[in-house]
């Protein structure tokens, strides 16, 4: 099995899922006691007339593949805006590559502990706050939004307003695939580029109480997951939000239809 533990990007990446709107995706290996079983690590680009913007920054292990899949899909263009949604490795272990390849880059969000991470980036930082709105030009506006679910204090959640794409970090994460067995492939061949609608089975709640259990550290100390899916649930309606792109997991497009399994596996992690 050695030979397939690193972290790859399926060629069917990047792909669009909106108009502007790109995910890049890799599987990314977990260890666990008995057998190797892949998740997503995700980045998504959207791109507007007068500039761009990476949502979340992909894992180390990726930055060949993620440089080269921006210059395709940027050209000759300078990336614009990184928005990390939080500072954990998988979401913002490139942002030092992504200065030095693109040095004016704006690197906004929750800045308040960035510099600790990474001293050498802190003039690109810039901090912001839910309700800015993010112009990258012809319509294409990113509304910064509080993070409804979060495994550290100063995580954020970004929605791109005209396609109508919530990205939430860590919320609405799942496993790949971990009822398969050593006998079968980690995943099934183009899987991994996927929307939730194209899936030929749904998510089972089992994908969803993993990662709950192994990412989401608030939810240990919250004894109301009801409450927070219900707000969550709130904030679809009132943004009228079409596709979900989670940093682990396919892109959702059947949010109501994938919501009550999320709901579940976080009760089943944590015995509600």
């Amino acid at each position: 099995m050695e030979n397939i533990i690193t972290e790859t990007m399926a060629a069917e990446f990047p792909r669009e899922i909106r108009d502007g709107v790109f995910w890049m995706g890799a599987c990314l290996p977990f260890h666990l006691a008995d057998r190797v079983i892949h998740g997503h690590n995700s980045a998504y680009v959207i791109k507007g007339s007068e500039s761009s913007m990476i949502v979340d920054t992909g894992n180390p292990s990726s930055w060949t593949t993620i440089s080269a899949k921006l210059d395709e899909l940027l050209g000759d263009e300078p990336l614009t805006y990184v928005f990390p949604t939080h500072p954990e490795l998988p979401h913002t272990g490139n942002l030092p590559r992504l200065v030095e390849k693109y040095p004016d880059v704006q690197v906004v969000g929750d800045m308040h502990d960035y510099h600790l991470f990474y001293p050498q980036i802190v003039p690109n930082l810039h901090s912001r706050v839910p309700g800015d709105v993010i112009d990258l030009g012809g319509g294409q506006e990113v509304l910064i939004v509080e993070a409804m679910i979060r495994d550290l204090p100063n995580t954020q959640w970004a929605f791109a307003r005209r396609e109508k794409v919530l990205f939430t970090a860590d919320g609405f994460c799942y496993m790949h695939r971990p009822e398969l067995d050593d006998e079968d492939p980690l995943h099934l061949p183009g899987e991994c580029a996927l929307t939730t609608d194209e899936l030929s089975t749904p998510i089972a709640v089992e994908n969803a109480a993993f990662f709950t259990g192994s990412a989401l550290y608030w939810a240990r100390f919250n004894d109301d997951a009801d409450q927070v899916y219900d707000r969550v649930l709130a904030l679809v309606d009132e943004l009228g939000v079409e596709l979900v792109a989670p940093t682990h997991g396919n892109v959702i497009t059947n949010v109501r239809d994938v919501e009550p399994i999320i709901r579940a596996g976080h009760k089943q992690a944590y015995r509600y």
